[in-house]
């Protein structure tokens, strides 16, 4: 009786090491393309930005509440009929940046919001890439405010021209603006343009 020949397989070929490995590339890219990990970056800056102009709008209606017949408190008390005032968050180093973010209405947002009691805010926030594109901008004429940002996420983009303000031109590159304030056409302004 003839034995048989026996086929050991002791790997794989070439071939088929490719193939599985041209199977996993091509997941790889699906998932990428479905995941988009670009967008997710964004959408997180974004969330950051939204939360701190809520927060920051909260704490600055807090103190317009608190201070009764103060005068100018949007620009910290400052003189003029009315007083006008803006700043941004941008610094170029990190003195410049610490100095923005002090809440004694010296820093970017012209409110003292270290008088208030009942919100606390412990620094003043910086936008999460904070260049000359994307940062907070404050603006206060009197008694009235503004705070604005540039949003980069194609889920949130629609916000910007569907917040009520006047810096909504979604069309032009860099040129809407989402805004929060108790006057939203502050930008209107000659001292407030961006």
């Amino acid at each position: 009786m003839k034995k048989s020949a026996q086929v050991l397989h002791k790997g794989f070929t070439l071939v088929e090491l490719l193939v599985v490995i041209a199977i996993i590339a091509i997941l790889a890219a699906v998932v990428v393309l479905i995941i988009n990990p670009l967008e997710l970056t964004r959408r997180s800056k974004d969330a950051a930005r939204l939360t701190d102009l809520a927060n920051l709008q909260q704490a600055i209606n807090v103190v317009m509440q608190e201070v009764a017949g103060g005068t100018n408190v949007a620009c910290n008390g400052a003189v003029g009929s009315p007083a006008t005032c803006r700043d941004d968050s941008t610094g170029v180093d990190a003195a410049a940046i610490a100095a923005k973010r002090v809440i004694v209405g010296t820093g970017w947002v012209r409110v003292n919001l270290s008088a208030q009691t009942s919100v606390t805010v412990p620094t003043l926030p910086i936008d999460p890439v904070n260049d000359a594109t994307y940062h907070y901008t404050y603006c206060g004429s009197g008694d009235n405010w503004e705070i604005f940002t540039e949003l980069e996420s194609n889920q949130q983009i629609p916000k910007m021209a569907n917040d009520g303000g006047l810096l909504n031109d979604t069309a032009t590159l860099h040129a809407a603006k989402y805004e929060v304030g108790s006057v939203l056409n502050l930008t209107s302004q000659a001292f407030c343009t961006y």
